[in-house]
Order: structure tokens, then sequence, then C-alpha cells
């Protein structure tokens, strides 16, 4: 039942998930009402009707992304979307969730480390893909 499988093929819907994730996502899932605790047992698995309801739930992969995009990836924790903490683990590696993207570089800043390693202002405006003039307005702003 904690198959993590589901996910094969729908990696980009669960990534809009993660990103974009809406209240009315989760407000269908099947287990609306029920007590949290039954997913987030002391030991072993949640009963078998709570895994049953996370199958045939609407609100499956949405809870997922909820889990993935929340949870602390070293305390993961209960079962979200009828998956445990390792099967989110492997989703999250197969997603590459816990590799932050490094942030792009400052283009001004970029711009001013080109000009001091000899690289003419074309050079740079070709390089960032923009017009001179911005490559000269870059490095104003760096200066």
């Amino acid at each position: 039942m904690h198959n993590p499988n589901f996910v094969i093929g729908r990696e980009r819907q669960l990534r809009n998930l993660i990103n974009h994730l809406g209240k009315n996502d989760i407000a269908i899932a099947a287990c609306v009402g029920v007590d949290p605790d039954i997913y987030h047992p002391e030991q072993g698995l949640p009963n078998e009707l709570a895994l049953a309801r996370c199958a045939g739930c609407p609100a499956r992969l949405a809870c997922l992304a909820l889990a993935l995009r929340t949870e602390d990836p070293e305390a993961r924790a209960g079962w979200y979307g009828g998956l445990g903490p390792a099967d989110r683990d492997n989703v999250a590696a197969h997603l590459r969730l816990d590799t932050p993207e490094p942030p792009p570089p400052d283009r001004a800043l970029e711009a001013a480390r080109l000009r001091t390693a000899g690289w003419t202002v074309n050079t740079i405006a070709t390089h960032l893909g923009c017009s001179r003039r911005t490559v000269q307005r870059y490095l104003r702003a760096a200066a």
C-alpha cells in the first residue's frame, strides 16, 4: 500500500503542487475529519483502513506535496499520501528536492567580475544575453 511508484509519471504535477499548493487541493482529502494521530503511529504502520483511505484519495498527490514542501527532511514523520518517511525520502531524492538550487548570480556583480577578468562589454553582453547598454548600467551599479 505504501508504494511510492504512484508518483512515477506525475513528477511534474507533484513539483507544481509543491511550489503552488492551494487550500482546495487538500480540502477534498479522504481523511478530512479523521484523527491525525492515526497517520502518526508511535511505531509501525497506520492501520489498514487508514492506508486504504490514502490509496483511493483524490488528494493523495497534494498531501504528499504538502509534506515534501513543509517537513524537515532530517525529521520526516507520519504518513502523507500513503507514504511513510523512508518512502518520502526516496521521492525527495528522485525529485532532487533535498539539493537546493544555487541562487542565480547577481547580474551586475557578474558583469563587474567578468569586466575585471578582462572581458569586453560586447563579450559580457553576449554572455549575459543582454545589450551593451544594460552591461554598462550593470557596471555602474556594481561600482
